[in-house]
């Protein structure tokens, strides 16, 4: 699971941890910009804003295939970006 979270570490400031599940990396934004939370449910392969594991939810995009991990990180650090900035 190394090389998806490689994605938000070019953002300086960006830090991650994995919940106690094991399954869950949450993603935590810059306090300097605002702050904020998205955590990412590789089990479940969902995520949503917060500090907690993601529901599972009728999401639209479907994350399979070679690199999904990396996309769904990616799909996850955009959509707190927009979050936070709207």
């Amino acid at each position: 699971m190394a090389d998806e979270l490689k994605y938000h570490e070019q953002s300086e400031g960006w830090t991650h941890e994995y919940l106690p599940d094991g399954h869950c990396v949450c993603f935590q934004r810059p306090g300097e910009i605002g702050g904020g939370y998205v955590t990412v449910d590789f089990e479940r392969r969902t995520f949503a804003t917060g500090y907690a594991r993601p529901r599972v939810n009728a999401a639209t995009v479907e994350y399979k295939g070679k690199g999904w991990q990396d996309r769904i990180v990616r799909d996850a650090l955009d959509h707190l970006e927009r979050v936070m900035t709207s």
